[in-house]
């Protein structure tokens, strides 16, 4: 869940925290020091237009599995958390007495 959340946050923070360093040298050379509204919604933008495109990212990439494959959930096996995985359906062993 946490990985998600950040899949989209830091898209939306990094335009922020990209300007604030230009504004943190641009002060120490002289220029201008503080936000401006024009910037700030520049900002905003920049950053929601990188959260939209995260999550249509995350889509393409997190979609359903294959037709013919089977999600196998983390599991606790002898002592180790085995990951989940994804896998052909005929290497798949259904326990004895399960209904397909």
């Amino acid at each position: 869940m946490i990985r998600a959340f950040l899949y989209h946050f830091i898209p939306f923070i990094l335009p922020f925290v990209v300007y604030a360093v230009y504004l943190y040298f641009n002060a120490r050379a002289g220029g201008e020091k503080s936000w401006e509204k024009k910037s700030l919604a520049a900002v905003t933008l920049v950053g929601l237009i990188l959260t939209a495109a995260s999550f249509i990212a995350l889509g393409f990439v997190n979609g359903e599995p294959r037709e013919g494959t089977v999600y196998i959930p983390p599991r606790f096996e002898n002592g180790k958390i085995i990951d989940s995985q994804v896998v052909p359906a005929d290497q798949v062993k259904t326990p004895e007495g399960a209904k397909d």
